[in-house]
């Protein structure tokens, strides 16, 4: 029955880290716009509605209040029940058809299809609108198959280019953005686009994605407390926050409320999670492709083999495009990266100074609350967090490349020298001043390094109260 946590793990996951990407245009122009931008928002960062041809039949993502409102005040009498009678089964008979109901909108077909017309309602920029200094944004399904975005990001570029009369872009991605943006370099080339700039990406995954596709969970306190608190760092009322998950830990009523919720998926049969949750999430590709390289295999036989074992559905369409993606597109990420490397200019960010998502066993991770930094950073060595790398570690790598607090070594990216980290930045979040920074290095004259701006060094902290990136000094 454990191996069920993942699965349910998952959809807490996504509730508490619905952190859309929203588009906000630069502050002062600190750079000479010579091409046309496009930004290249990250997963769960566009409205999906119900129908493209009526606007007015509303969203299936995100869920809506009243929907969310109706099936909790459906779903409390049996919690009730439940703690009364301790018959798991029943609970889950009566409430996970309420979950599935909220979310069935938004589940791709098993064939890994849309079904019903759903997705976005989004249309090009008119024509005589565009020119050479035009910011643009480039809003697509994330649910769907990354080869099939990337498609759609390539038809999008040849029309900015051939209405701004420009030779190519300069390009930004963010989070599951990255994917789409890598995929499209693979199958298309990197001539169209100058320069490229990856802020906070997971072209190589997620642990925690891959942790909850092969059933690496962890259900505790401590985990969770770190997450909550990263998640509110940045709210107006965080100091109460803080001091109430505090008090909350320290009281064991966090401890208990997890112990609480193992018990209970343990008691709950895996056919339950297969015929009412796994759907949903199991059937989005751009999960797939978020699932870390040495943990897909693993993954394609727990949830193809184990968790749909014997449903009775017929998973070939799905099954073919998840092997689509490891065939064609993931095995070569790396040397893609490479050749837009060669051929362009090429500028990667990561942001840290939080643990990584709860309630998996890859919580201790550096990370922004969504990427981990080791591979947001594209290779860069991080100590768990909270902690400092080794004195092993420390003595025989150049100091230059040591963050101020020691818990990370930047030698080891792929690209050292054109990848920032920013400190004490949630990965949700897009300042101004993170966007001109971005603009900064996008319309730089060649290939920029962390050497080429004194305000931009390789180590960064964002100053709430300033809206600054600052040197970081241990702040």
């Amino acid at each position: 029955m454990k191996k069920i946590k993942p699965l349910i793990s998952l959809i807490l996951s996504m509730v508490l880290a619905l952190l859309p990407i929203l588009y906000v245009n630069a502050g002062e122009t600190q750079y000479d716009v010579d091409c046309p931008y496009i930004y290249i928002h990250g997963f769960m960062g566009s409205d999906i509605y119900k129908d493209v041809n009526n606007p007015s039949g509303g969203l299936v993502w995100p869920p809506q209040g009243e929907k969310i409102k109706d099936a909790v005040f459906k779903a409390l009498p049996y919690l009730g029940e439940l703690l009364i009678t301790r018959n798991y089964d029943k609970f889950a008979d009566k409430v996970f058809p309420l979950v599935t109901d909220m979310f069935y909108d938004s589940y791709l077909g098993y064939d890994g299809n849309v079904r019903d017309n759903s997705g976005v309602i989004w249309s090009y920029p008119a024509a005589e609108s565009i020119n050479s200094k035009s910011q643009l944004k480039f809003v697509y399904d994330w649910r769907i198959d990354p080869i099939e975005v990337a498609a759609q990001l390539n038809d999008y570029i040849d029309y900015v280019l051939e209405c701004s009369g420009s030779d190519y872009i300069v390009a930004e991605a963010h989070s599951y953005g990255g994917v789409i943006l890598t995929t499209y370099a693979k199958l298309y080339g990197t001539s169209k686009i100058k320069s490229w700039f990856y802020n906070s990406t997971a072209v190589f995954g997620e642990d925690y994605t891959g942790d909850l596709f092969t059933g690496g969970l962890e259900f505790d306190a401590e985990s969770l407390t770190s997450y909550l608190d990263g998640v509110f760092d940045f709210n107006e009322n965080e100091k109460l926050f803080d001091f109430l998950f505090k008090v909350l830990y320290k009281t064991g009523i966090t401890a208990s409320l997890c112990r609480l919720v193992n018990h209970m998926v343990d008691k709950i049969g895996l056919n339950k999670i297969g015929t009412y949750i796994i759907p949903m999430f199991g059937g989005w590709l751009s999960i797939w492709s978020m699932v870390p390289d040495d943990k897909i295999d693993d993954s394609y036989d727990y949830i193809f083999n184990t968790v749909y074992k014997d449903d009775g559905i017929d998973h070939s369409g799905l099954r073919a495009k998840v092997d689509d993606y490891n065939t064609r597109i993931r095995p070569y990420k790396a040397q893609t990266l490479n050749e837009i490397n060669e051929n362009a200019n090429l500028y990667v960010i990561a942001r840290y100074g939080y643990s990584a998502m709860f309630m998996t066993k890859s919580w201790r991770n550096e990370a922004d609350t969504v990427i981990d930094l080791k591979y947001a950073s594209f290779g860069a060595t991080a100590a768990p967090h909270g902690e400092t790398l080794s004195d092993e570690q420390l003595s025989t790598s150049d100091g230059k490349y040591i963050s101020p607090q020691k818990n990370i070594d930047a030698s080891t990216c792929m690209f050292p020298e054109q990848t920032w980290f920013i400190r004490h930045m949630t990965h949700g979040m897009s300042p101004n001043c993170l966007e001109d920074f971005g603009k900064i290095l996008l319309y730089s004259d060649g290939q920029a390094t962390v050497e080429t701006y004194e305000d931009f060094p390789r180590y960064l902290y964002y100053s709430e109260t300033a809206d600054a990136l600052e040197k970081d000094n241990l702040q």
